[in-house]
């Protein structure tokens, strides 16, 4: 599982590969040069990134910026909120599903037990 920095979603992450796959093959069926310029631009600028928002930076859910927004979204004790364990929104009624995305949502104290396991 990892966190990221940008939207904060937690989950998988993705492969990111940027360009087409239908102009990667135009260009094979033009020219093959052009074709093999493109394919290797687009395997050598993959990169594991955010499967939400596409994003560079991700970190490990056990990381300090990772636990330190944990530690943000929280609430207090004082107040029944829940979390989204898909999209990581807030939910502040009573459990059901995550308006968002449709999840279950869960209690964000036990969201945060469940990402330090």
């Amino acid at each position: 599982m990892k966190y990221c920095v940008g939207c904060g979603f937690v989950g998988k992450p993705k492969l990111i590969i940027p360009g087409t796959l239908s102009m990667e093959i135009v260009l094979w069926l033009l020219l093959i040069l052009p074709g093999i310029i493109y394919s290797l631009w687009r395997r050598l600028g993959s990169h594991q990134g955010c499967a939400k928002c596409g994003k560079k930076h991700i970190v490990p859910t056990d990381s300090p910026v990772a636990q330190a927004a944990f530690g943000r979204m929280s609430p207090p004790s004082s107040r029944s909120a829940w979390v989204c364990m898909v999209c990581g929104d807030p939910i502040f009624h009573e459990g059901g599903f995550c308006e968002r995305c449709e999840a279950l949502a869960t209690r964000a104290t036990e969201a945060a037990v469940h990402l330090q396991v």
